[in-house]
């Protein structure tokens, strides 16, 4: 174990050494001449909204550097490059970048591509013929979510997939399926071998051709270091499940762990690391149990070893998947059981037509046409189970207590620990599911992180939206939870990201009769694709003075803000006066509550809006501006609201909300309350209030 230690130690230091060389660390936050080449396919990810703003989408991708301004050196980085660029996987290249710290600990930086970027050469022949393959086999898959996950289960190609639908496919444990992993590897060979018993009668010669064909597979799917690591834990599974013994895999799966962390060392702060080992584990250790269970009802063995293999590695990955996450989806299990026996015939029906793509179009075609369906079910499966709840964990250190606890009272035979823990879970799950939102709910204010997203209910499963918030998913599951089927009324206040960047989700769902848009089309980005978003729905542009009715609800809805024409406004600092002051600012008015909105309007669009005769006292003060310092106190108390709501995210690097504000507004007895410290908000009345809960000890639905 000391020699254990020491190598294992020794290498760790090495390899950090050489990712903070000193000449590359010195080149960071400037552009340099990078030459190297490209080591994985390069993936597109979209950008991310970082404040007010929507980062462009990108092209990313490993990248083996090999000269930085004429120097040579040997080190891993991640680049990035425009969508345009039509670079591939082993293609050498030249190109001046931007140098940045990365959080990835595999690589030494973050290369951001700064202009023309110069290829060198081809791809060798292997990866091009390859990449023929894969290309080919994309381009006859169907246009379908089901077509789209084809391709990722055979090959690892997740090009085609939304990122709705890989949220969707984690969200209910089916995220393994989404690409090529242990099990899919295990399942080709066992395949493999059940088919070639027919022809090659040695074992041995059989476990050489199929070890052949493995490899060559890897190439297909790409070398990457996941595919590696699927290829020997599967080559592990393969040697303990045709040498007999069950405790033979055991001691190879160590050796397995060892090679691959002597090769590479940083793979043991990775969570895909883990979750292989595990996956792996499962399959060497409960599959066999599963398989002996199902024997007994089930005599085709390749089925059986179709349910047992995926059933068995996500029993044993939950733990993980759980700490690393905060969730525990109750679908897991089922949903994993339910998709099992239709994973081999995508695999090797998919894994034909790959190869004859290039060769006999028409033959793959068809063989896709007899996996669709299969893949179908995948779909269907993952849509009907995505909108049940799961178990949300506010800090992943209280499910490890919990997990230990268990863990211990199987093991001691303590059952009264195991009845406590469960007792414990229960209390509190009943708790937050009767909490919020409460019932006779009037206003809600979603937890979307930096961002707002407020609901006005109307009964019925209607309501006012006014914004979606940053990201789709956060809006979505809000909306979900408060029960919103129909909006009459949706109010973008203005077309920064992080008021509309989740509106996809919120127009997919829902019906939405019309939608109110700021008068100014800025930012440019922002404003196309939202337009683009809400093509088809009643559009109006609203200016102050304007009143609007909603009789079958009661509701009454103000513009205070905007004018027609804004005019020259004062300039402060953050992300765009001009834009922020183009907010619609409305007082809604429901049978029992009145709430002032005013998106991100800062003091030169408040002070105007004080004097225009338009404000009168309010229930409910929805914050603009996440709670900046920019506020203009006589609004504020003329508005003398009881209640402040302050739509801000956990640690956001804009101070957001400003202390001394909030100290204005508790010196004028207004209950403030933060979706960064209670997450969810909502009232059924000015002093009936009700949070989410982000206290570090509960567990709620989520």
């Amino acid at each position: 174990m000391a020699v254990t230690a020491l190598v294992g130690i020794s290498l760790v230091s090495f390899r950090q050494a050489a990712l903070n060389n000193q000449f590359l660390q010195s080149k960071i936050g400037s552009v340099a001449r990078l030459e190297g080449v490209i080591t994985t396919d390069p993936v597109l990810k979209e950008g991310l909204v970082i404040g007010s703003f929507k980062k462009p989408d990108q092209l990313s991708a490993l990248f083996k550097l090999t000269a930085i301004d004429g120097r040579g050196i040997d080190l891993p980085l991640r680049i990035r490059f425009s969508p345009a660029s039509d670079l591939e996987i082993d293609q050498n290249l030249i190109v001046n970048a931007r140098l940045v710290k990365s959080k990835e600990r595999k690589v030494a930086a973050l290369a951001i591509a700064n202009g023309e970027i110069t290829k060198v050469g081809k791809p060798r022949n292997l990866f091009r013929f390859t990449s023929k393959i894969r290309d080919d086999f994309r381009t006859l898959a169907s246009d379908s979510k089901a077509g789209a996950l084809i391709p990722g289960l055979v090959l690892g190609d997740t090009s085609l997939q939304t990122q709705s639908f890989i949220t969707q496919m984690r969200r209910v444990g089916l995220s393994h399926l989404t690409a090529v992993s242990g099990a899919n590897f295990a399942m080709v060979a066992t395949f493999l071998f059940w088919l070639l018993q027919y022809f090659i009668k040695g074992l041995r010669n059989r476990l050489w051709l199929v070890g052949v064909i493995l490899f060559l597979f890897i190439f297909l799917v790409r070398p990457t270091p996941s595919v590696l690591r699927a290829a020997v834990m599967s080559a592990v599974v393969i040697l303990a499940k045709y040498f007999g013994e069950r405790s033979f895999g055991v001691p190879s799966l160590a050796a397995a762990i060892m090679l691959l962390l002597l090769l590479d060392p940083i793979q043991s702060t990775d969570p895909g690391f883990a979750l292989s080992v595990l996956a792996t584990a499962g399959i060497l250790l409960l599959s066999p149990v599963i398989e002996d269970k199902l024997s007994q009802r089930i005599k085709t063995t390749w089925i059986v070893q179709s349910i047992s293999i995926p059933v068995s590695a996500t029993i044993f990955c939950l733990p993980v998947i759980v700490l690393l996450s905060n969730q525990i989806s109750l679908v897991s299990v089922p949903a994993n059981i339910l998709v099992a026996p239709v994973i081999a015939p995508i695999t090797l029906l998919g894994f034909v037509a790959a190869i004859f793509a290039p060769i006999t179009p028409f033959f793959s075609s068809f063989l896709l046409l007899l996996a669709t369906p299969f893949a179908h079910w995948i779909v269907i499966v993952s849509q009907s189970m995505a909108n049940l709840p799961a178990i949300s964990f506010n800090r992943s250190f209280v499910f490890f207590l919990i997990f230990v606890a268990v863990l211990f009272g199987l093991i001691s035979s303590r059952k009264w620990v195991i009845y406590l823990a469960i007792f414990f879970i229960t209390i509190q799950l009943i708790t937050s599911h009767f909490a919020w939102p409460g019932s006779g709910w009037q206003i809600a204010n979603c937890d979307v992180g930096q961002g707002d997203g407020l609901v006005v209910n109307l009964g019925k499963g209607n309501a006012i939206v006014v914004d979606v918030g940053p990201e789709p998913e956060k809006m979505d599951q809000c909306l979900n939870k408060l029960g919103i089927k129909s909006i009459p009324l949706l109010i973008l206040t203005h077309f920064h990201s992080d008021h509309v960047g989740g509106i996809s989700k919120v127009i997919q769902n829902r019906r939405v009769s019309q939608v109110w848009i700021s008068n100014l089309a800025q930012p440019e980005a922002a404003y196309h694709s939202t337009m683009k978003e809400v093509s088809g729905i009643d559009l109006k542009i609203v200016e102050q003075g304007e009143k609007y009715l909603l009789p079958n609800f009661g509701t009454q809805v103000l513009v205070v803000w905007p004018k027609l024409l804004l005019g020259q406004m004062p300039t402060l600092p953050g992300d765009g006066s001009e834009v922020n002051n183009s907010s619609i600012s409305v007082i809604i008015k429901t049978r029992t509550l009145t709430i002032f909105a005013g998106g991100d309007i800062e003091p030169a669009a408040q002070e105007m809006i004080t004097t225009s005769g338009y404000l009168s006292q309010v229930d409910v003060l929805k914050v603009s501006h996440h709670g900046s310092a920019y506020q203009y106190l006589p609004m504020l108390d003329l508005l003398n609201p009881k209640v402040a709501i302050i739509s801000v995210g956990q640690g956001n690097s804009y101070g957001h909300p400003d202390q001394q504000f909030i100290a204005e507004l508790i010196s004028r007895n207004i209950q403030v309350w933060r979706t960064d410290q209670s997450g969810g908000i909502s009232l059924a009345t000015p002093n009936k209030i009700r949070v989410t809960g982000k206290e570090w000890w509960q567990i709620r639905w989520g």
